[in-house]
């Protein structure tokens, strides 16, 4: 009972301090969910900004909410629902779930995720923005196991979801064709915002030989660049241009173009086109890239990167194979 009370009153201080007052029932009401908080890190605060400018340029009333966890989330956007919201967009694939249990009982709602999704379970309110984390998982490992000197490298993931179990398997692939008998270490934090942890872990695949870690640990991410950086091997920004943040050994960033995808669910919404759809978000739709110039790397490092990439979109590497 207790912990229900205090959900209760969590979503309705987090939708009770967003900037947009909900004044004007001529608006369409519309919110997001994110995990962790949308002032740190990349995932979140880049989703919410992009969620912000959606709403901002479609003229919807938004609230976001801010450390919901995949447990609460059926509750969570049952209030949202229930409370007349038009469109709950949920910005991770630990939502999916939660989705498919409450979508059906709220048909005057749309639900979105953005992440990743392998079916809608024919619901005709739901639908989803997948990146494609298979392909995204092959470059980035392609990528590490280009630039290793010791052909040892590493990846640190947050929790085992869906998007990231797909990263990692298909990251060891991406390693392995560029580099059969490259060695990849791989390791869950157990959290997304376990800075502490993540570090320690990094510091311990360093210590094994790793000298590229791959962070994909959102918030966590930290951790792992900062181990990368005080031991002296290579590792990558996530989600946004982080090259600033650890200048001595971010090599580059993957850059997810989060203001085209939430553009585009907008556009839909407002259009009245959502609903039993996947939107495949990849390399060729510009759904994301990876932000040059390479750094502490020769140019051919980032020439090689680029052909595995160009050869993806071209359909001569079947990743699936």
């Amino acid at each position: 009972m207790k912990s229900k009370m205090m959900l209760a009153i969590a979503v309705s201080f987090v939708m009770g301090c967003s900037t947009v007052v909900h004044a004007d029932e001529g608006k369409s009401r519309v919110a997001a969910l994110f995990t962790q908080t949308v002032t740190q890190g990349s995932w979140d605060m880049a989703g919410y900004a992009a969620f912000k400018s959606m709403a901002t340029k479609e003229g919807f009333s938004p609230s976001y909410l801010e450390h919901t966890t995949y447990e609460s989330a059926p509750s969570v956007l049952r209030q949202l629902a229930s409370e007349g919201v038009k469109l709950i967009i949920a910005h991770s694939s630990g939502y999916s779930s939660a989705i498919k249990e409450v979508a059906p009982s709220f048909p005057n709602t749309q639900f979105v995720l953005y992440s990743y999704e392998s079916s809608t379970s024919n619901l005709s309110n739901y639908s989803a923005w997948s990146v494609d984390w298979d392909e995204y998982g092959f470059v980035l490992g392609a990528l590490a196991a280009t630039a290793s000197k010791t052909g040892h490298i590493a990846v640190i993931s947050g929790e085992p979801i869906p998007s990231a179990e797909r990263t990692v398997q298909f990251i060891k692939k991406g390693a392995a064709y560029v580099n059969p008998k490259v060695q990849v270490d791989s390791a869950y934090v157990g959290s997304f915002t376990d800075v502490a942890r993540a570090k320690e872990i990094a510091t311990g695949v360093i210590a094994r030989g790793a000298d590229f870690v791959i962070p994909s640990a959102d918030t966590a991410d930290a951790g792992i660049q900062q181990a990368a950086d005080e031991e002296g091997v290579l590792t990558i920004g996530s989600y946004t241009d982080q090259s600033k943040s650890f200048p001595s050994s971010i090599m580059t960033s993957t850059v997810m173009n989060f203001d085209k995808s939430y553009a585009d669910i907008g556009k839909h919404f407002a259009d009245h086109q959502l609903g039993n759809r996947i939107i495949t978000e990849n390399l060729s739709t510009g759904g994301w890239t990876l932000a040059t110039p390479f750094t502490h790397v020769g140019k051919d490092v980032q020439d090689s990167v680029f052909k595995v990439i160009a050869d993806l979109k071209a359909g001569k590497i079947k990743i699936e194979d």
